[in-house]
């Protein structure tokens, strides 16, 4: 990576001449572990005291097309220089806060950060003495964040979401919020036409679906699936069967996302469709849209599909799924075990089951699946559930845009998936809602940070760490990136 750093000082050129030779001893020493660490590294020749001085060392570090620019604090500077730096530099900033006792550089640094703050400009701090080991480590974890390759990755994802259509089919239920949107903010924002049409809509639809094409989901899902709890009345095979009702809802709305462009979408389900008899429960529906295959297509496309219309959930969703080309998690943060520093992320069938063996072959992670009846303590309709436990995988990015006074954020956290066997998996599972699919995870943050940060009750995830892209595509949408840990 290529790094750029330069250094700020006193506004008076008295003492800034007084301070010159301390300013760049304290810059050499941060470039000389930079480029112990591999990097290459592009030094300010002069110190930063006026606009001049800022103008010419940003620009020249611009000019040199540095991935990442250091703003180096060790004495006292005027803030609004370090402003003005920012103006001429495009690549991301990072603060770095000299130990000096002598001088007030933290208040320097301190005050540079407000500016920055007021003047709505990204950037990342870290304090202390380049030459301790912690705060190594925490300039390492910003330029992994930054990395030129990922960010490219991350600004191309979101600038792949402008001209997408979003199937809005009805709206969010249960009163949350979070799932709401402003479809001219979307427009406006993202790039994004909303596409809104009534469940009604669909259900109609489901009426034209030939019985053929019915049919060939029902011996697909039979043979497809490790088990089928059949129950009278509740999950019941046949054509006309409560298992071919959800089979015909996934054609309508796949049918109908390929007449209308619909790149991805939200389906309402509670309580529009739960509360009545003649309708379904989404769960099959929403896994198969999500999944890799159907029995049309061996290798499909997901279409990423969000439960309840949570609209920024499947906004999510979508972004994870341009960055992977995978499946994406959708879950609730059901509960915590304390005893084993474990989530149980759970959703009533909104997990594809790639998620439960993430093979390419969808038998292998279908014999995973067992259909449930529908629970009637939550759903009047009838149909089936989705039932599976997700394997462990070592490395997962969660995230989840959510708004805050009507601006976008993006919180970003990496942990993993994990087991403790099928017979202490499964006990966990009973613990709450066996018959829909979980993940067990771990987070890279304290449950104090999520508690004080995270602020919905969906959260999504792929395989893989996407912190770097993450960043990059948010800010490139403008909302803020917000990771934890």
């Amino acid at each position: 990576m290529k790094i750029g750093i330069c250094t700020f000082t006193d506004g008076r050129e008295r003492v800034a001449r007084r301070l010159w030779e301390e300013c760049l001893g304290f810059q050499a020493r941060a470039a000389a572990w930079l480029r112990q660490e591999g990097h290459e590294v592009v030094e300010a020749r002069e110190v930063i005291w006026n606009y001049a001085t800022a103008r010419s060392q940003a620009e020249a570090l611009r000019d040199d097309d540095c991935d990442v620019v250091v703003f180096n604090f060790c004495v006292w500077s005027y803030p609004d220089f370090t402003a003005q730096a920012a103006e001429f530099t495009d690549a991301p900033i990072l603060f770095l806060g000299n130990i000096n006792p002598g001088y007030p550089g933290w208040v320097a640094f301190f005050a540079s950060a407000g500016t920055m703050d007021e003047i709505s400009r990204p950037f990342g701090r870290v304090l202390g003495d380049v030459q301790d080991p912690a705060v190594q480590e925490e300039v390492r974890a910003f330029l992994r964040r930054y990395d030129g390759d990922a960010r490219t990755r991350g600004e191309d994802a979101a600038e792949r979401l402008r001209g997408q259509r979003y199937g809005e089919f009805d709206g969010p239920s249960m009163g949350m919020y979070t799932g709401h949107i402003d479809q001219s903010q979307w427009m406006e924002q993202f790039g994004i036409q909303v596409f809104h049409r009534s469940a009604l809509d669909i259900y109609s639809r489901m009426k034209g679906i030939a019985p053929d094409r019915v049919q060939a989901g029902l011996d697909w899902l039979k043979a497809s699936c490790g088990q089928i709890l059949w129950q009278e009345g509740r999950l019941t095979d046949g054509i006309d069967g409560t298992l071919a009702r959800q089979v015909r809802l996934y054609l309508a709305v796949k049918d109908f996302c390929k007449l209308e462009g619909i790149d991805f979408c939200g389906l309402t389900g509670q309580l529009d469709w739960t509360e009545w008899d003649e309708y379904c429960i989404m769960d099959v529906a929403e896994a198969l849209l999500n999944d890799t295959s159907d029995w049309e297509e061996e290798k499909k496309k997901p279409l990423i599909c969000a439960t309840e219309c949570d609209s920024n959930g499947g906004l999510t969703m979508q972004l994870l799924h341009e960055l992977s080309g995978t499946p994406v998690l959708f879950a609730d943060l059901r509960h915590y075990h304390e005893d084993k520093d474990v989530y149980d992320l759970v959703n009533s069938g909104q997990h594809a089951p790639w998620l439960s063996k993430y093979s390419d072959d969808y038998r292998v992670n279908w014999k995973a699946v067992t259909l449930h009846p529908a629970l009637d303590f939550y759903f009047k309709a009838p149909g089936a559930s989705v039932e599976f436990i997700s394997d462990p995988a070592d490395v997962v990015t969660f995230a989840r845009f959510t708004r805050k006074s009507g601006s976008y954020r993006l919180h970003i956290v990496t942990g993993s998936f994990v087991s403790f066997g099928r017979e202490e998996d499964q006990r966990l599972a009973n613990m709450t809602t066996p018959e829909w699919p979980h993940a067990f995870a771990r987070l890279n943050c304290s449950v104090q940070a999520l508690a004080q940060s995270y602020s919905s009750n969906h959260i999504h995830a792929v395989l893989g760490d996407y912190t770097a892209e993450l960043i990059a595509a948010a800010e490139a949408v403008g909302a803020e990136p917000i990771v934890l840990g």
